[in-house]
């Protein structure tokens, strides 16, 4: 699938937990208008209740799980999944919309979501976030004192198993330093704007001038 008309791409950003991907995509964005990059961040639909300092279209776009599965009936959800009782996915229309207006758009989801999207866009671009190493992953973990013991077993067991996940990825980020990832995150996007499988339907348009250049070479 070409970018047709100049349409934006779908840059899939995923990682395990501490990994430090939300940090990288927040800063990643945080520079887009600086570095001219046209991206901004998907916001998924849940059934969950607000949480405080929460805002309705921004964090999330709250629904009921009457109205969740009515989108995913009407096929409305690029990705989708359940935790803990709650739903959570991609809104089809809403992604549409903003490609559609040029901009590009990142996901950040897990492999599962990302397998998802990609059976329907599979010109996605994805990137997966290492950390450096696993002993720094657990320090990660651990340093933000936010988890159980048996969440952080249970957050390490989890990315044991799906960080081999990683080698079907276009992209993988070794997060060592946030800013550089996140540099490293808007090149990505930049070259892939740009990529042949991309900007292909320029070839064509660019030729059809020729013709248009050629007529009024005629006129004159």
């Amino acid at each position: 699938m070409n970018n047709e008309n100049g349409k934006g791409i779908i840059i899939i950003v995923s990682g395990p937990s501490a990994s430090g991907k939300g940090t990288v995509v927040s800063r990643a964005l945080a520079k887009a208008d600086d570095a001219r990059v046209d991206v901004q961040l998907s916001i998924s639909m849940t059934t969950r209740g607000i949480g405080k300092g929460e805002v309705d279209g921004e964090t999330y776009y709250y629904v009921s799980k009457e109205d969740f599965e009515k989108n995913i009936a009407d096929n409305n959800l690029v990705e989708y999944n359940s935790y803990a009782g709650e739903y959570y996915g991609t809104p089809k229309d809403k992604l549409e919309g903003w490609l559609n207006s040029g901009s590009s758009v990142i996901l950040e989801i897990d492999v599962n979501g990302a397998k998802q999207v990609l059976s329907q866009y599979p010109e996605a671009v994805t990137v997966y976030i290492l950390p450096p190493s696993f002993q720094e992953l657990e320090y990660r973990l651990r340093n933000r004192g936010r988890d159980s013991e048996e969440k952080i077993r249970y957050r390490l067991a989890k990315g044991r198993d799906e960080i081999p996940e990683a080698h079907w990825y276009d992209y993988i980020l070794v997060n060592e330093i946030i800013e550089e990832s996140a540099d490293d995150l808007l090149c990505i996007i930049r070259a892939e704007k740009n990529s042949r499988r991309h900007i292909e339907y320029k070839i064509d348009e660019v030729l059809a001038t020729y013709g248009e250049d050629r007529k009024e070479e005629q006129n004159d």
